[in-house]
């Protein structure tokens, strides 16, 4: 646990130096809120909190892992870490508490736009629970940035992140609850994206409307176990590449 915790703090530190990166990561789902919130909001703030939240995390997961993974893998500082007797999950658990600092930070954001422009009103009980929701659905996501991370050369990853971020943000309607103005076959098709499984988890428990739809769950759960062996697959392949 200390490694994990010493190689988080030097990740973290490392990326508090670029602000191009720390600066858009906390404050881009937070200004897009604030700035297109009201179009989407449709007297719904708390479903609103719970989709740009979702963003916020769907960031670092893309960003963080899935760009910083593929830039720092091919570095020397990245060769000579994998001599050093650590294990890779230390190594993991290390990035992962820094991107929870990040994501801690972003979603921080959000919560402060959503509460003080948008009026949301939430009890503290169902804060926490939408907070632990959140985590726990990010997994997957931050799961899909290893797999990519490792698969895809530096100057790939990127471009795949924009790809990847705007079509699951839009298509699986973390923005907005899907109204009968969303054609039929686009609905059904958006039930196959990670992302609106993950919102439809988010949804009850941020508003208390509806009862927690358990087949999202499970469908979040197989997404889930689908990307990690993706990016077992990968972080195996790249170490059997350019370590043997």
């Amino acid at each position: 646990m200390r490694l994990a915790i010493a190689h988080a703090r030097a990740e973290t530190a490392n990326l508090a130096r670029y602000p191009a990166y720390a600066l858009p990561t906390v404050a881009f789902p937070a200004v897009m809120l604030l700035l297109f919130g009201r179009q989407f909001e449709r007297g719904e703030p708390d479903r609103l909190l719970a989709g740009f939240a979702a963003t916020a995390l769907l960031t670092v997961a893309f960003f963080q892992f899935g760009v910083g993974i593929a830039t720092s893998r091919t570095t020397p500082w990245e060769t000579f870490l994998r001599t050093l007797p650590v294990s890779p999950t230390a190594r993991l658990a290390g990035r992962v508490l820094s991107a929870l600092v990040f994501a801690t930070a972003t979603v921080g954001a959000v919560a402060l736009v959503a509460f003080t422009v948008y009026d949301v009103e939430m009890a503290p009980w169902r804060g926490v629970a939408l907070g632990l929701a959140l985590l726990v659905g990010s997994v997957p996501f931050a799961l899909l940035g290893i797999a990519f991370g490792y698969w895809l050369p530096p100057r790939a990853a990127l471009p795949v992140a924009n790809m990847l971020f705007l079509p699951l943000a839009i298509g699986g309607f973390l923005w907005m609850r899907p109204t009968d103005e969303v054609p039929h076959d686009l609905d059904v098709a958006s039930q196959l994206l990670p992302t609106r499984s993950w919102i439809e988890v988010l949804d009850p428990i941020a508003t208390g409307d509806r009862p927690l739809p358990l087949h999202h769950v499970a469908a979040l759960t197989a997404w889930g176990a689908v990307f990690f062996g993706l990016a077992w697959w990968g972080y195996r392949r790249d170490e059997g590449e350019r370590f043997t």
